[in-house]
């Protein structure tokens, strides 16, 4: 039984975890507050043997008794002093692997257990009371005390070898008191049960120590985890800010130059990334071309597509000058790519000349809304075709040609703007709040008109947080 016990116990199967510097960093601390937990036994015997020295008592008073237990508890302090300063030591350095350690720690148990062994052969030797009285002598407390703290060292083999040393040992001065003393037959049940508890006891201490080292092994895990979490999260983190610095930067970064118009862009993405953007782009025979799209849902993914359909539309503008050819050009190229993925795109395209004509086409998107100086009045253009991704076939036609006067004003938006909710009842901005900030900042520039709609949005809002990516181009007529 025995031996199956020890086995069962020495060939317990470590996770990989236990090798990890988390894991034994807490099986150091563990181990220090075990070498300081008993050496505080160790001062309090101590002290205690002092104060029975002092009070007289017959044992104490003994020479041959009181200097060697002295001599054994002195030591006893000083060792478990050194073993606690030592795994501080090594905590400090950060050094807490395992590597060579097993050793020690049994050589450390064996101290342990050495010094109340030893205390009781010399009280049975040469105590006055005899060698009946030294079997229960009160240092006999201190060996489950031993067994119950090597706990601490989580090694259930060590409690093992520990409980059966001092059951074994408490076995063997038994007999030797018998043999020596000749203690009547009568009292052996009595004086043998207390080594079989001691042995008991190791049982136990390994048992729990067994169940603790699952315990801490369990969370030193889920530590690691959440710690890898927050690396890769950390990572990703890292990532998107790239991703969106380079979105970012794939925007115009400064106003274009055409003969009476003054346009400006804004885009906010919802996460790091999104999937709305805006551009300019100058064409060959002074005209130019305004584009702005809204790519299905937000995040890394829409962003990347978001980024081919800005590369299809920069490179077909220069040479399609037909706004409705354009943007089924654009349309057939992206459903190449993502035709079938539920992915599409909306688009509106403003071509501007510097006579004040605008060339105005949609593949799904809406709304775009043109304010008219004169009379006062929003007009309002919604798409006049589906969004690119979803038919390779379809023609966006007859797009919307229209005169613009100083004064009037050119909004094109995506419904990030639009469908902004407020907390409190959970109503959107709308297009009527819409037309109505329009009409009450025209006359500003045109960044200036969408500073003003951006904070209207944002005060209607009332703290909600930006749940969709918004962007916003506003072409005023000069």
């Amino acid at each position: 039984m025995i031996k199956t016990l020890i086995e069962n116990f020495s060939l317990m199967k470590e996770s990989d975890i236990t090798s990890t510097p988390t894991f034994q960093s807490r099986l150091l601390r563990s181990e220090q507050w075990r070498a300081g937990l008993l050496g505080f036994v160790w001062v309090t015997m101590l002290l205690v043997w002092l104060l029975r020295r002092l009070l007289g008592g017959v044992v104490a008073s003994t020479n041959a008794v009181f200097f060697p237990g002295i001599t054994l508890l002195t030591f006893g302090v000083l060792f478990e002093g050194m073993v606690f300063f030592y795994v501080h030591r090594q905590s400090k350095l950060n050094k807490p692997q395992e590597t060579g350690r097993s050793t020690l720690w049994f050589i450390s148990a064996v101290v342990d257990l050495a010094i109340p062994i030893i205390y009781l052969v010399i009280v049975q030797k040469f105590s006055p009371r005899g060698a009946y009285a030294a079997l229960s002598s009160p240092v006999l407390l201190v060996l489950p005390i031993v067994t119950m703290l090597c706990i601490l060292r989580l090694r259930p083999t060590i409690c093992l070898f520990t409980g059966f040393g001092a059951g074994l040992s408490h076995a063997g001065l038994t007999i030797m008191a018998i043999n020596s003393a000749g203690i009547d037959s009568s009292n052996w049940p009595l004086l043998f049960t207390y080594g079989l508890m001691l042995i008991v006891t190791g049982i136990i201490a390994a048992v729990i120590a067994r169940q603790v080292r699952t315990y801490v092994t369990q969370a030193v895990s889920e530590a690691i985890e959440v710690e890898k979490t927050h690396h890769e999260l950390a990572g990703l983190e890292h990532d998107m800010s790239i991703a969106r610095d380079i979105q970012m930067s794939l925007m115009p970064s400064v106003a274009p130059s055409i003969p009476g118009f003054d346009v400006a862009g804004m885009a906010r993405p919802a996460q790091q990334a999104g999937g709305d953007y805006y551009d300019w782009q100058q064409m060959p025979d002074g005209r130019l071309v305004v584009a702005l799209a809204d790519v299905s849902g937000h995040g890394i993914g829409p962003a990347l597509v978001m980024a081919v359909c800005r590369a299809y539309a920069r490179a077909t503008a220069p040479s399609t000058s037909d706004p409705e050819a354009l943007l089924a050009r654009i349309n057939h190229l992206i459903f190449d790519d993502i035709g079938g993925t539920g992915r599409f795109i909306t688009m509106a395209i403003a071509i501007l000349s510097p006579d004040g004509t605008v060339e105005l086409v949609s593949a799904g998107h809406g709304p775009t809304l043109l304010y008219n100086a004169a009379s006062g009045k929003i007009s309002t253009f919604n798409g006049n075709g589906v969004p690119l991704g979803i038919d390779s076939t379809e023609l966006y036609r007859p797009h919307a040609k229209l005169k613009m006067e100083p004064g009037d004003v050119l909004l094109l938006l995506t419904d990030g703007l639009v469908e902004w909710q407020r907390a409190t009842d959970r109503k959107q901005f709308g297009e009527d709040r819409l037309c109505e900030a329009l009409v009450g900042c025209a006359k500003l520039p045109a960044q200036s008109i969408i500073s003003a709609i951006d904070a209207a949005v944002i005060s209607f809002a009332v703290g909600t947080p930006q749940a969709d990516d918004v962007t916003a181009v506003v072409i005023r007529r000069v």
